[in-house]
């Protein structure tokens, strides 16, 4: 049974660690602990805590800067699981940063780093206390948190201002940022005594009793109240008094007194360099909404705001969490005050930091052949660092299935749950989330924190999110593994889809760009698991070793490819020569990128740019997509074409290289009413925004899906006198139907939902209508200035 934390009997508080809230480890729960323990003391690879590590600094000059006044000495970490959250905090103490880590996950979260008991029964259960008694809680907890950091690091740092406290520091991290280390129970036991000890001697008001610290100051309640009918901007609103403020002021003073390491300046170095941070990880309990109408989070803030409002000592506290709410990105719906963004009038909070970085365990392009980029080793180095971290510690299948229960929260994939539809969709087929549809900002939060959803950042107020799934090419095969593991979940998934663009959360694109991305990776995943070679890796439950190739990475004949796309006679509709110029082709992409700016962007100027803002060559920009298996939707404004897809010639003749052998296959997607036939023979790889030359054959298709079906094929029969300009296969292909895509005449369900998709194109819905005629001017489309639309 568990016993509550906090009771108040004549003014004492006596807090009891509940028995029995918190699991027994099977073996095989200690068993995967181990192997996550090996991944989480890796070595540590990347710049992210450097990036953390400036982010702090920064905030702390900015804290009684220009720009303030902040709230409170308190910042959170924002991202999606896999990410390096936990382990980021933990490098810190390798900057020279005293780092106290502290675990929040729920009881019945197996995961790791583990529970920490008592710092996360104290802060996250019994809740439904009054607001004034949780609050004593906290300050109780701080005070005691500051007492014993005390404690422990006055007794061994250097009292005189020569000494180096480093190699101390070092050591007092090594112990407590080790996750198995008898240091950090010992040290919670502390904290423990010491919280019970201060809780007993906080008096905590009864209801509308004003607290004895300062009898003139308002109670939460009343401040809340007031706040729910003035600005956020009023200055006259006073913070209140809270339970037991005076002991936690006292003793963190007391800790930077004691402990001058914090706020000296030895050898030069800031003052704002960051000195101690007490990291809560899995902090998403704390914005849970308890019982008596108060989030515990919003109380913690308040209580670090009372002891850290006046002082500038680089001192944080980091709350990490895969869900936005611990950072307020928006206000729940249903409580329009609660949220109290600014939590005292007319200050501010810091936006969370979400740039952990991406691809530090991938493999240099030097290192790996482009005839090998499809083993397993080599795909799991891209995206998040935690696939890479768990090879060797296990075997594949447990990777692979890891990463799909963490894309769909679920061990198993339904194919009707919508939350689940949309992330193996959005993964791999980029989705694009209609940020206006009022269910966008919950969706999104929702993806970010149990869907693998990557926050990229979020706006100064944290009003938005601007979040989307990077290029991350092993969750694209686990999530094409589950889409097609059993018969009729595509037709499920994508009816799915239909219901959400009907209902506008999903854009389609303006000339149907969404069906084309769909029709073309999804014939590709059909078309290799038509006939799989054995020892491929082509499910989750696969034992053997990492050299094997992911079916979904696997190079593909674009002969082959293209036969099964158009039909056997596809090529019988053009020269002998055609076949004979991509007989050592090969196409493998797995999933869709998007670009925001043109092929060959602009050169900037170089008197203002940095060297990486030099654009890359063509060759080596088709590469890199063909080492991570991605195709490419270009931007929007992209003359010309608007996706490709990278071919590599296996061909000894043209070198051992790999830049000399590869190029395109450009895609233009078409969606009108009127056939664009004419515009095939427009397309050039040899135009300013696009500049991808080269002596090797490429392809241009045009895909005009709202019109009658038709296919075209041609190929110069002759040496041209600008070969690379005319080596091109160019492909006509209009109308969803089996006459142009002839596979479709068995996935008749995949066919009718996409014929749905681009017959979208025709409506014009008058929502649509009266979007763009107030955009006048911003394109020179019709539907921009032609006003009288809304008379038709």
């Amino acid at each position: 049974m568990n016993v509550p934390l906090l009771t108040v009997a004549g003014n004492a508080a006596i807090f009891q660690i509940p028995q029995a809230s918190d699991p027994v480890r099977s073996p095989q729960v200690e068993d995967r602990s181990d192997f996550l323990y090996d991944s989480f003391v890796r070595p540590y690879v990347g710049k992210a805590v450097d990036g953390f590590y400036e982010y702090l600094k920064n905030i702390n000059m900015e804290f009684r800067g220009p720009r303030g006044p902040y709230y409170a000495k308190f910042c959170s970490i924002v991202q999606s699981s896999g990410t390096g959250k936990s382990r980021l905090m933990i490098e810190l103490r390798n900057k020279g940063v005293i780092v106290l880590y502290t675990n929040l996950r729920e009881p019945s979260d197996l995961g790791f780093p583990m529970r920490d008991l008592v710092p996360a029964r104290i802060l996250t259960e019994d809740t439904d206390c009054t607001a004034a008694e949780y609050t004593a809680r906290c300050c109780a907890f701080f005070t005691a948190i500051f007492q014993t950091l005390q404690e422990d690091l006055s007794g061994i740092l250097p009292r005189l201002r020569s000494g180096n406290p480093n190699p101390v520091i070092k050591s007092w991290n090594d112990q407590m940022c080790n996750m198995r280390s008898n240091a950090r129970d010992e040290f919670f036991q502390k904290v423990h005594s010491r919280y019970e000890e201060t809780l007993t001697k906080i008096k905590i008001p009864n209801p509308g009793e004003k607290t004895d610290v300062n009898p003139a100051a308002p109670t939460a309640e009343e401040t809340t109240a007031k706040l729910g009918s003035m600005s956020l901007t009023d200055e006259k609103i006073r913070a209140p008094k809270l339970e037991g403020e005076s002991f936690v002021t006292t003793s963190y003073n007391n800790m930077l007194m004691a402990l001058g390491i914090l706020t000296e300046n030895k050898d030069q170095v800031s003052n704002h360099d960051p000195k101690l941070v007490i990291a809560f990880d899995e902090a998403h309990p704390l914005s849970n909404m308890s019982a008596k109408g108060f989030r515990p989070s919003h109380i913690i803030g308040r209580t670090i705001n009372c002891y850290s409002r006046n002082n500038n000592a680089p001192v944080w506290v980091v709350f990490a969490s895969t869900t936005s709410q611990v950072a307020h990105f928006s206000a729940p719906k249903s409580i329009p005050h609660d949220s109290l963004r600014v939590a005292v009038a007319g200050q501010l909070l810091y936006p969370p930091y979400t740039r952990l970085g991406w691809d530090q365990n991938a493999d240099s392009l030097s290192s790996t052949s482009a005839n090998n980029v499809a083993s397993f080793d080599h795909i799991v180095g891209f995206g998040r660092p935690l696939w890479k971290s768990l090879v060797g510690k296990r075997p594949i299948s447990e990777v692979l299935e890891l990463a799909a229960q963490k894309l769909c929260k679920s061990i198993t994939f339904n194919a009707n749950d919508a939350n689940q539809a949309l992330a193996i969709l959005s993964q791999r087929f980029g989705l694009d989330i209609c940020l206006g549809h009022p269910d966008a900002v919950s969706y999104l939060e929702k993806a970010v924190a149990s869907y693998l959803r990557i926050c990229f950042s979020t706006t100064e107020d944290r009003m938005w999110s601007f979040t989307g799934y990077p290029s991350e090419p092993i969750l694209s095969c686990v999530a094409a593994m589950m889409l097609h593991r059993t018969p009729g979940d595509v037709d499920d998934v994508l009816s799915i889809l239909k219901k959400k663009i009907d209902g506008g959360m999903v854009e389609i694109g303006q000339s149907g760009e969404l069906a084309s991305r769909l029709l073309l990776l999804l014939a590709k995943d059909l078309f290799v698991r038509k006939d799989p070679p054995n020892g491929v890796i082509q499910d989750l439950l696969y034992y053997g070793s990492g050299d094997a190739e992911l079916i979904d990475c696997r190079k593909v004949s674009v002969i082959d490819f293209l036969e099964y796309l158009f039909g056997e006679t596809f090529w019988s509709r053009t020269v002998v020569e055609a076949k004979a110029a991509f007989q050592h082709a090969y196409i493998n992409f797995s999933h869709w990128v998007s670009m925001t700016e043109f092929i060959s962007p602009p050169v900037p100027d170089q008197t203002d740019a940095d060297s990486l803002s030099a654009r890359c060559s063509s060759e080596e920009w088709t590469l890199r997509h063909w080492h991570r298996t991605s195709a490419v939707q270009c931007c929007h404004l992209q003359p010309l074409v608007d996706k490709m897809i990278p071919i590599y010639f296996d061909d000894p003749d043209l070198g051992p290289e790999d830049l000399n052998r590869v190029s395109q296959i450009f895609i233009s997607d078409k969606a009108g009413k009127n056939r664009h036939e004419h515009d095939l023979k427009l397309v050039t790889r040899t135009h300013d925004s696009i500049q991808c030359l080269s002596n090797l054959p490429y392809i241009v298709l045009l895909l005009d899906l709202n019109v009658e079906p038709k296919l075209n094929v041609t190929f110069p029969e002759k040496e041209p006198k600008h070969p690379e300009t005319d080596r091109c296969l160019r492909i006509y292909a209009s109308g969803i139907s089996e006459t142009t895509f002839p596979f479709l005449s068995k996935h008749s369900g995949v066919a009718s939902q996409l014929r749905g998709l681009v017959s979208r194109q025709k409506e014009a819905p008058s929502q649509t209508i009266l979007e763009a005629l107030v955009k006048f001017g911003s394109t020179a489309r019709l539907r921009n200035l032609q006003w009288e639309l809304q008379d038709a």
